[in-house]
C-alpha cells in the first residue's frame, strides 16, 4: 500500500504542473466554445490516473525551469519525482522537476539514523498512507451517503416521459443514476422552461457527463490531498456545464438568453446542497454560467479551427512525457579530439597537483580512449559507452569525500558517459554539463567499505580540429602527359609502369608541388618548378605513402613532407621533406622497421608522424593508410627541423 501511495503521489506532482498550465490555456480560450475548455481537463484526468505516458519533444517538461532528468532515471515512460526506496536511502533525495528547489526539499527530508530498525522516513510514509486511506474513505462514504440520501428523496418522483422525472423534492434539475440515469426535474416549470432545461440535461445524457463527473469524482478522492485536484474539479464541472448551456443556445432559434439566465438564478437560490453529486456547485458557479450565457454568441468558422487546434495542442503537449533522447540532446557519444583546459576536481588525497604548462590530449573514438601527454606518451584503453541521466545527489555520491565537490546546480543539462573497459570496469567517465565536457577518472578501492569505487578527479576539456585518422593515396591522369615530357628517358625497370597524378588538392591549391607515383614500381617523384625530384626509394615497398603540407621554418615557403616505405625482405619506413629554398629533399634520421607510417597535422597545428597500416588497397596509388600509435612530433629548433621519435617498444 505504501508503494502504491508513492506512485499516487508522484502522478499527482506530474498532474500538479498540467493543472495550472491547463488553467492558463483555459483563460486564453475565454471566449471561445467551452466545449474546449472541457476537453482540456482530459489531459489532467489522464495525468492523475495513468502513471505512464509517451515521449515527445513537444511537451511542457521539455521546456524552462523543468528539469525532468533525475525524474526520468530507470524509466522511460513515467515521471518518478520521489524514488519507490526513499524510505529506506540513507541520504533520502527527491526531485520536483525543478533544480532551484530540488536541494531545498532534499535538504528538510530526514536522514537514516545509525542502529534503528525504521528510518524516520520510512515511519512518516507509513502514516501518510494511513492518512490518505482515511481520506479516500471519508469521501466515498461521504458520496456514497449522499447519494442514498437523494436516491431517497426522489422515490416518490412521477414519471413525466421516457426518463424524465418530476418531483416536489427538488428545487433544481439533475441526473441520477449510472446504468440507467434518471432526469429529476422539479414541478412548476413552465412548458418552454422545461423544453430548453431539458435539452441540457440531455446533452449531459448524450456525452455520458454523469459517468465523467462520478469518475473524476472518484480521482479526486484518490488525490484528496491536492488542492489543485480540488480546483480542477471545480473548474472541470463549470466547464462542463457552461458547454452544455452553449449547446442549448446554439440549437435554439428564438432569443431565450434572458428566460435561460432567469431560471438559473431561480435555480440557484433555492439550490441546497448537497445535490446530484457530493460537490455540487454553489451561486459561484450559477454566476459564472449566467455571465456566459449573457455574452454568448456563435463564433466564427476560423475562430473554432484555430480553437481546436490550440487545443488538441494543449492536451498532447501536456500529456507527453519529456523526450529522454532530447534531454541527453543526442545519442551520439562525443566522439572527437579534446585538449586539457583546466582542473574541475581532484581528491584531497591526491598527491598530483596540475601546475602551469600542464597539457594533455585526450581522444575518443568507438572504441578506444587515447591520453597523449606533452611528451607523446599514449595510455590507450579499450572501452565500452553506457549513458545515463545524472542530478546533483547522484553526481555527490560519485565521491569518497564531501570535500570540494564541483557544484552542478547552475547546469540545466546533465548527462553521463560510463566508459568501461574490456573486464567490465569504470575506469572514466564523461560528463556533459550544459556546453561544457568534463572527463572524470574513476579511482578503484577494493579496501573501501562504504565506496569501492569513485571520482578521483575531474577535467574540463575543450573540443579541438579533428585530427585525421587515415589519408587516402588516389591516382588520376590530370598533367601526366606534361610531367612525361619533364621526365625525359627515366626507367622504372618494370614493364607497364604507368604513371599517376596523386596530389592532394589541398597541397595543388597551395602551392606549386605535382606529385607522381607509378603504379607498379612504386617510383615516387616531385614536379617543382620544371624540375623532377625522387620521393625516397621505391624498391621492394609502396613508394610514397602520405603527404603534408606545412611552413614550419616560417620562411613563407611550406615545406613538402612525406613518408614512403621500401624493402621486399626487411620492409621500412623513412619521413622526409623538400626543401624550396634549398631544392633538395632531406630524410629524417629516423628508420621505422617492419611497418608504415603517416604524416598528419596534430593537436598543436603542427605535424605529427604515426606507426600505420595500409588499408583498403587497389593499386598502389589508390590505397588509404590509417594511423595507430605516435611516433614523433616534427618540430623547428635552433634553426633545424627535426624528429625525436619514441623508441618502438
Amino acid at each position: 500500500m505504501e508503494e502504491l501511495f508513492l506512485i499516487i503521489l508522484n502522478m499527482s506532482i506530474t498532474a500538479g504542473y498540467v493543472i495550472p498550465a491547463v488553467i492558463f490555456i483555459r483563460l486564453l480560450l475565454k471566449r471561445a466554445p467551452k466545449k474546449y475548455s472541457y476537453l482540456l481537463w482530459s489531459v489532467v484526468l489522464f495525468r492523475l490516473i495513468c502513471p505512464v505516458s509517451f515521449s515527445s519533444v513537444c511537451s511542457i517538461f521539455q521546456i524552462q525551469p523543468f528539469d525532468m532528468t533525475a525524474a526520468f532515471r530507470g524509466s522511460r515512460v513515467s515521471l518518478n519525482f520521489i524514488p519507490a526506496d526513499i524510505g529506506y536511502m540513507k541520504t533520502p533525495r527527491v526531485t520536483v522537476g525543478i533544480p532551484a528547489i530540488n536541494s531545498l526539499i532534499s535538504g528538510s527530508l530526514p536522514t537514516a539514523a545509525p542502529n534503528t530498525s525504521a528510518n524516520l522516513l520510512q515511519i512518516w510514509i507509513f502514516f501518510g498512507t494511513i492518512l490518505w486511506c482515511i481520506g479516500i474513505a471519508t469521501l466515498l462514504i461521504y458520496s456514497i451517503v449522499t447519494y442514498i440520501r437523494l436516491k431517497h428523496r426522489v422515490s416518490t418522483a412521477v414519471r413525466l416521459e421516457g426518463n424524465v422525472y418530476e418531483t416536489d423534492k427538488i428545487r433544481s434539475p439533475f441526473i441520477l443514476g449510472f446504468v440507467l440515469p434518471r432526469i429529476y426535474i422539479p414541478f412548476g416549470l413552465g412548458v418552454q422552461e422545461s423544453e430548453y432545461i431539458l435539452r441540457h440535461e440531455r446533452y449531459h445524457l448524450k456525452r455520458k457527463d454523469y459517468l465523467v463527473k462520478a469518475l473524476s469524482f472518484c480521482v479526486l478522492a484518490i488525490h484528496w490531498f491536492n488542492p489543485l485536484v480540488w480546483l480542477a474539479f471545480v473548474l472541470m464541472t463549470q466547464d462542463m456545464e457552461m458547454s452544455c448551456d452553449e449547446k442549448v443556445l446554439s440549437e435554439t432559434d428564438t432569443d431565450i438568453v434572458h428566460d435561460y439566465s432567469t431560471s438559473l438564478l431561480a435555480f440557484a437560490a433555492n439550490r441546497r446542497i448537497p445535490a446530484a453529486s457530493p460537490l455540487a456547485f454553489g451561486e459561484a458557479g450559477i454566476r459564472e454560467r449566467v455571465k456566459n450565457i449573457l455574452r454568448f454568441k456563435k463564433p466564427k468558422k476560423w475562430v473554432v479551427i484555430l480553437t481546436a487546434i490550440l487545443c488538441v495542442t494543449a492536451v498532447i503537449t501536456c500529456a507527453a512525457n519529456p523526450l529522454k533522447e532530447a534531454i541527453t540532446k543526442s545519442n551520439d557519444v562525443p566522439y572527437g579530439n579534446y585538449v586539457f583546459e583546466k582542473q574541475i576536481y581532484m581528491n584531497p588525497l591526491s598527491s598530483f597537483m596540475v601546475l602551469d604548462g600542464f597539457k594533455e590530449y585526450y581522444t575518443l573514438t568507438k572504441n578506444l580512449l587515447i591520453l597523449t601527454d606533452k611528451t607523446g606518451i599514449q595510455q590507450r584503453y579499450a572501452v565500452t559507452y553506457q549513458k545515463d541521466l545524472v542530478d546533483e545527489q547522484t553526481f555527490k555520491n560519485s565521491f569518497m569525500i564531501n570535500i570540494n565537490i564541483p557544484d552542478v546546480t547552475k547546469y540545466k543539462d546533465k548527462y553521463q558517459y560510463t566508459l568501461t573497459n574490456t573486464s567490465g570496469s569504470a575506469v572514466y567517465r564523461i560528463y556533459l554539463m550544459d556546453d561544457e565536457i568534463w572527463l572524470a577518472q574513476i579511482h578503484k578501492d577494493s579496501a573501501n567499505t562504504q565506496k569501492s569505487e569513485y571520482i578521483w578527479s575531474i577535467y574540463k576539456i575543450t573540443r579541438i580540429g579533428d585530427i585525421p585518422m587515415k589519408a587516402t593515396i588516389s591516382g588520376t591522369q590530370d598533367g601526366v602527359l606534361d610531367f612525361l615530357s619533364h621526365q625525359q628517358n627515366f626507367k622504372s625497370g618494370y614493364n607497364n609502369d604507368t604513371c599517376y597524378n596523386i596530389t592532394p588538392n589541398y597541397i595543388r591549391q597551395n602551392s606549386d608541388y605535382l606529385i607522381f607515383k607509378y603504379d607498379t614500381s612504386c617510383a615516387s617523384l616531385l614536379l617543382y618548378e620544371d624540375k623532377i625530384y625522387p620521393l625516397g626509394e621505391w624498391f621492394g615497398g609502396y613508394g610514397l605513402t602520405s603527404m603534408s603540407l606545412f611552413d614550419l621554418d616560417g620562411d613563407q615557403k611550406p615545406e613538402l613532407y612525406f613518408t614512403y616505405s621500401f624493402g621486399s625482405g626487411l620492409h621500412r619506413s623513412n619521413a622526409a621533406y623538400f626543401d624550396p629554398i634549398a631544392n633538395k629533399v632531406i630524410v629524417f634520421n629516423y628508420t621505422h622497421p617492419n611497418s608504415d607510417m603517416l604524416i598528419t597535422p596534430n593537436y598543436d597545428g603542427g605535424l605529427s608522424l604515426y606507426d600505420a597500416d595500409i588499408k583498403t588497397i587497389d593499386s598502389f596509388v589508390n590505397f588509404e593508410i590509417e594511423k595507430k600509435d605516435y611516433i614523433s612530433d616534427i618540430t623547428y629548433e635552433n634553426g633545424q627541423i627535426s624528429l625525436n621519435p619514441i623508441p618502438k617498444k
